[in-house]
């Protein structure tokens, strides 16, 4: 073990390119990356471990060093993340950390043997509710969902980020419980300078993917297009299935909506700072999330959001104050949600300027860093310096 910094190991998932950042959690590992470089005491070893990874690199963000780990090979129904857990407990040995922070089950239970912090960032049974097209998905999440129980069992600390989290597993496990939220950059905060808003443009940031139910912000764009003809959908995010693609695409086509919808693919940083900047309102017709990233930035950029009242998302959005909430799978609800926001350019910046604050208080980078730094040398044993 390390004699005077705190040595702590990040297994997690971590963008190979940081300016173009996929997914929630390679989202939430940068961000708090970055807060917790700033500590000196702190000696901090990110380790990203999967299949887009072929050959191990090390690279250097500041005085953070960053682990590109190539797991073994592996059958072709085993999750990426899965496949690297013996890659990890080497890395670890070979590390010798004093705590360990995973952010996906299969890398907590890698970390078996050490102190470690786990912090949950889905719900792995309700997710996999949503995979359901092929066998391959089956197999995949009843997979994760066991990984999701061992980590349960194993982890000395568990961090929910939102008490959607606790409520669920709080009687599955007997670790002790914090709560922290997803940490944000500050140029979020500062994005809405970038560009002009297009009071008719409506913003969807994040995967194409089953669990978000395009098909429904997608139906619900045409109902709002026979009001608002002029209506814009920009759906922003890396294609997960190209088959579940093309059946977006066939939806778009069959509803008359070729000149409303763009698919965007998946943004730069600067792309996306100026897609939250030019949009009147952000959409999320999620059928499960827990804290999801899009619905943080958007308010960090002053947005409205009208979202599906699922998981955490009534943590985020406050209706009527910061956004509208309606049911999962209701394109007319989420129509009249997103048209109450886009006829109302007023009550839009009220509303987002209220987003705005709430996520100042609650998402800082500095903040949320220094929770985790305190936490870590808890569970370690040793005193702050």
């Amino acid at each position: 073990m390390s004699a005077e910094r705190l040595r702590v190991a990040m297994l997690t998932l971590y963008p190979r390119d940081p300016s173009r950042i996929a997914g929630g959690v390679r989202a939430v590992a940068y961000n708090l990356a970055q807060g917790l470089g700033r500590y000196p005491d702190l000696e901090l070893h990110v380790a990203h471990c999967h299949g887009d990874i072929q050959r191990d690199e090390t690279a250097r963000a500041g005085d953070v060093t960053i682990h590109y780990l190539a797991p073994a090979r592996r059958l072709r129904m085993l999750p990426n993340m899965t496949a690297g857990i013996g890659r990890l407990r080497r890395f670890l040995r070979e590390l010798a950390p004093d705590v360990v922070h995973a952010h996906v089950a299969p890398f907590a239970v890698a970390a078996a043997r050490y102190p470690t912090v786990y912090t949950i960032h889905g719900l792995a049974g309700e997710e996999a509710r949503s995979y359901t097209s092929s066998l391959f998905d089956r197999l995949r999440y009843g997979l994760y969902a066991y990984y999701d129980r061992r980590a349960l069992r194993q982890a000395r600390e568990l961090v929910a980020i939102s008490q959607y989290v606790m409520d669920a597993y709080g009687g599955r496990t007997s670790a002790r419980w914090q709560r922290i939220d997803n940490p944000l950059t500050d140029d979020f905060f500062q994005a809405a300078a970038l560009a002009p808003e297009r009071p008719n443009l409506v913003l969807f940031a994040g995967s194409i993917t089953e669990v978000k139910d395009l098909e429904t912000l997608i139906a619900a764009i045409a109902l709002v297009k026979q009001t608002m003809p002029a209506v814009q959908l920009h759906l922003a995010g890396r294609v997960t299935s190209a088959e579940y693609q093309e059946r977006l695409l066939a939806q778009v086509r069959s509803l008359d909506l070729e000149g409303n919808v763009t698919f965007r693919g998946l943004l730069d940083r600067g792309e996306l700072l100026q897609a939250y900047a030019e949009c009147a309102l952000v959409a999320l017709p999620s059928r499960q999330e827990n804290a999801p990233m899009a619905v943080i930035e958007a308010m960090a950029v002053g947005k409205p959001v009208a979202a599906t009242r699922v998981g955490g998302v009534p943590e985020l959005v406050r209706e009527g104050e910061t956004g509208h909430l309606v049911e999962p799978g209701d394109p007319e609800g989420l129509a009249e949600a997103m048209l109450d926001l886009l006829r109302a350019p007023e009550r839009r910046v009220e509303m987002g300027q209220r987003a705005q604050a709430l996520a100042r208080e609650r998402f800082a980078l500095d903040a949320i860093a220094g929770r985790y730094r305190a936490l870590y040398y808890r569970v370690a044993g040793r005193e702050v310096p």
